[in-house]
């Protein structure tokens, strides 16, 4: 297979390794599996940039991106528009799609599992136009990452301590969301704290991401209090998988959300954790099977 190798120097994993051997040593591992690699190393800075150009170049079957949550969402977004196969390296802190892929956690087993890997298809969302292949949040979340970006910090558990403090932060005074919530032509109103739409159904017992990227539909989850105290137990059980049939989290699922918040006419939002202003009311739909992707193999043993 033809494929481009696109890394991002500055992901998590990378700091204090040398990028550059890194690299060679992952593309050596494709092209000991018979694959033709080009490599495209770049910064953060200039990340979606290069991105754009691999996609926009069609002379691949597959691009492999090396990076963070962030980085793998704006090439999916990449992917789908062009229709070509997406892998991942993980090299982020949380790495949730890679995980909803059952792509390897290291770095070197990620690749040697996409290099005996197969292109298949899965889901991938849309807000406003805006490709998604996790979250979409609104309220909570968001001013947790608002207020983290506003805090210092250069390495994986400096960003992890950050986002516990901006989340503490922003539970000792929660928004307060007044929206109105149609999901496939059923209404209800609500106010919340937090809106959640997820890109397919989140798995149970382990971090917040769906355990099948395949089954067509988005699950929207609301808070069901704006307690101190019940927000910061939802999100420790949220953390631990602890989701359906949970007494502070109502669920819904559907194929097409749309989210109309009275008197505003745009929220702060986060899309695959990067926050970003979008217009209300936000409308949330499901492509099944719109983005393809590389899927890594079995482990061998």
């Amino acid at each position: 297979m033809k494929l481009t190798l696109v890394v991002n120097r500055t992901a998590g994993t990378l700091r204090g390794l040398d990028a550059e051997e890194v690299v060679g040593e992952l593309a050596g591992i494709f092209r000991r599996h018979g694959h033709e690699v080009q490599i495209a190393l770049t910064e953060a800075a200039g990340c979606v940039a290069t991105l754009e150009e691999v996609f926009a170049a069609a002379n691949s079957e597959a691009v492999v991106v090396g990076g963070g949550d962030g980085t793998v969402s704006a090439a999916a977004a990449l992917a789908a528009r062009y229709d070509v196969a997406l892998g991942i390296i993980p090299l982020g802190t949380m790495n949730l799609f890679a995980r909803s892929l059952g792509v390897p956690l290291e770095m070197y087993d990620a690749a040697a599992a996409l290099a005996r890997g197969q292109i298949g298809r899965v889901d991938i969302g849309e807000a406003n136009g805006r490709s998604f292949v996790h979250l979409v949040t609104l309220g909570l979340h968001a001013r947790t990452i608002e207020l983290r970006e506003k805090l210092p910090y250069n390495s994986r558990m400096g960003k992890i301590v950050a986002n516990l403090r901006a989340f503490l932060s922003a539970v000792a005074q929660p928004p307060l969301l007044r929206a109105r919530i149609t999901i496939d032509g059923r209404t209800f109103h609500r106010r919340t704290p937090a809106i959640v739409v997820a890109n397919n159904p989140l798995g149970e017992g382990h971090l917040p991401y769906a355990d099948d990227p395949r089954q067509g539909r988005l699950a929207v989850y609301v808070s069901r209090s704006s307690s101190t105290v019940d927000l910061l137990e939802l999100a420790a059980e949220v953390t631990l998988g602890d989701i359906g049939g949970n007494p502070l989290l109502e669920s819904h699922e559907g194929k097409e959300v749309r989210i109309a918040l009275p008197r505003r006419r745009r929220i702060r939002a986060s899309v695959d954790g990067e926050l970003i202003a979008l217009r209300t009311p936000v409308e949330v739909r499901i492509h099944p099977g719109g983005l393809k992707v590389l899927q890594p193999a079995a482990p061998v043993g």
